[in-house]
């Protein structure tokens, strides 16, 4: 085992590498990305605590996502022998198990990168046992931290801080955000809240605009909302190419 010191752009690995190692992320954020129709699609950002690579080492494929830093990273290498053999020494089923495990869990990947994830359960508000606001672009990541925001009561706005401080602002119910160049959060942005039992996100009247999961929402009017589903959604508050974006994670309550 060995520690990797990276800087903010320094690839892991790309996608199509041979899978040799498996990583656990001590400090900084790492972007999780494929292509897709010609283009890089961001997946996720994972954070300290997280482990990424396995699925590949576990499969004996090549790796299916390029992994990049966001923010300086300190990693912890462990390579393929190592750690198959924490397995093999284990239990001689736990390595057939997690293979299994592993081609299932991609396959859905795939099924969400495609569109398939249209399909995924709405997010019934009598179902959700915590509603999570983590940044998704290394801008929102120095303002919010790595650990986002807990949402514990609805509704909840984002929307454009005033003043000098580079930092987010956050109360129970609101985030206000730093200014960025080039880019205009309106000072309230966007919303989450209850509706008809479940929980929608509205945009309220902003000047750029709102994308959730890959959908434009109308600033005014029914077609200003949407919503939002089990598991991670993507939203990026403006165009595209804005920095505020981020993942909405609801989770379901505890069986």
């Amino acid at each position: 085992m060995q520690t990797l010191k990276l800087k903010p752009g320094d690839l892991v690995y790309a996608e199509g590498d041979e899978a040799e190692a498996v990583y656990l992320i001590e400090e900084g954020a790492i972007e999780v990305s494929r292509q897709a129709a010609g283009r890089a699609v961001r997946l996720a950002v994972l954070g300290r605590g997280e482990i990424f690579g396995e699925s590949g080492v576990i499969r004996n494929k090549a790796h299916s996502t390029s992994m990049k830093a966001l923010t300086p990273c300190s990693l912890l290498e462990v390579t393929k022998p190592q750690f198959l053999k924490l397995f093999s020494d284990q239990n001689p089923l736990g390595l057939p198990m997690l293979r299994m495990l592993s081609e299932r869990l991609e396959k859905v990947d795939e099924r969400l990168l495609s569109g398939g994830g249209k399909s995924r359960d709405k997010a019934l508000l009598i179902q959700i046992g915590m509603i999570r606001l983590l940044p998704a672009h290394e801008a929102m990541i120095k303002q919010m931290g790595e650990d986002g925001v807990i949402i514990e009561k609805l509704p909840f706005v984002v929307g454009l801080r005033t003043g000098q401080s580079d930092g987010g602002n956050t109360s129970d119910q609101h985030l206000l955000l730093g200014a960025l160049k080039d880019y205009a959060l309106s000072p309230e942005h966007f919303g989450l809240e209850k509706r008809d039992g479940y929980l929608i996100i509205r945009d309220l009247g902003s000047y750029l605009g709102t994308i959730v999961n890959d959908q434009p929402l109308s600033r005014f009017g029914q077609e200003a909302t949407a919503i939002l589903h089990m598991g991670a959604n993507s939203v990026i508050a403006g165009p595209k190419s804005a920095p505020y974006q981020f993942r909405i994670m609801v989770e379901p309550k505890a069986l």
